[in-house]
């Protein structure tokens, strides 16, 4: 199978930083990043067919991301600007949570695919920052493709149309309960409106304690890998990725998630974002434990509730 990713890529500069002394930082580490474009990575490392349409910059940070997609064995098709965007990443070295201050190069809008472009594909995967792309591949994409998001937190009129119009949405639990202080009543609320509005059952990422797949009334919580997280960076791009590996292999939502969390775990094991995706032999490791269902749970929507303000 095809598989086309269309989104930002970007050059993230990371900085460890310890939460007692915010104010002391390491040297900068330039990394590889985009949400799309990590997706494809992971999934041109397990051997699928990948195309990534991008705005990239006429500079040394475009030409790295370029040899990176050349080296990954995924096709790279950019809309030149001047400039590549470049974040800064705060990673805690006590948690390995992370503060992202954006840069503020716009990215170039890409647009006019083409429908005989688009229809190629088998799997579509998209970021929230490509409006006219999405409306696009909406319309033109042939019946058996699939649409995966990545609306990240944000919650508007584009992001709800992604999450109506996907085949698989997968919502970040930060966009349903931003600081995990509202009540259960709310988000009970705002997952059935979410999922009256997509009629499909959601999948939620959720951090530390996995995710979960809420169809309409109950949920079912799946768990992630333990492992000492020292970056979480990129976690939620290569879930997406191993999520449309996981449907490209003709499995049901409950494996394809678990496979999600065990890649997602792994990610979160090495620094960086491009340079810390787990390789095929380091998933296959825990292949055994993935079909053997070791780590589902079912869980109501109470008990994950309690799980998340236990983070607090």
């Amino acid at each position: 199978m095809k598989v086309l990713g269309i989104g930002e890529s970007v050059i993230d500069n990371l900085y460890l930083v310890d939460d007692e002394k915010p104010e002391l930082r390491s040297a900068p580490q330039k990394h590889v990043g985009g949400p799309v474009l990590i997706a494809l990575l992971l999934l041109a490392r397990l051997g699928e067919d990948c195309t990534l349409v991008t705005s990239l910059g006429n500079d040394e940070d475009g030409e790295l991301i370029k040899s990176l997609t050349k080296h990954e064995n995924v096709t790279i098709i950019p809309k030149t600007q001047r400039k590549t965007k470049v974040n800064t990443i705060l990673t805690s070295i006590n948690t390995g949570q992370r503060k992202k201050i954006r840069g503020t190069t716009v990215h170039r809008k890409i647009k006019d695919l083409g429908r005989n472009f688009i229809r190629q594909f088998d799997v579509i995967i998209m970021d929230r920052h490509e409006h006219d792309a999405f409306y696009e591949v909406v319309k033109m994409k042939k019946p058996s493709a699939k649409i995966i998001i990545d609306p990240s937190t944000e919650i508007s009129k584009f992001t709800l149309d992604m999450i109506k119009y996907a085949d698989y949405p997968i919502i970040p639990i930060e966009a349903v309960t931003p600081t995990y202080t509202g009540s259960l009543e709310q988000i009970d609320h705002v997952l059935k409106r979410l999922y009256e509005w997509t009629n499909k059952p959601l999948i939620i990422t959720a951090g530390d304690i996995g995710s979960f797949i809420f169809n309409g009334s109950t949920a079912e919580l799946l768990p992630p890998l333990p492992v000492k997280a020292i970056d979480t960076l990129g976690a939620g791009d290569v879930y997406r990725g191993a999520f449309a590996f996981g449907i490209i292999q003709g499995w049901d939502l409950k494996k394809t998630a678990r496979f999600s969390n065990i890649v997602a775990a792994l990610q979160c094991t090495k620094l960086g974002n491009a340079a810390a995706i787990p390789t095929k032999e380091e998933i296959m490791q825990y292949q055994d434990t993935l079909l053997e269902g070791k780590i589902l749970t079912s869980c109501t929507l109470n008990n994950i509730f309690l799980q998340l303000q236990s983070k607090l």
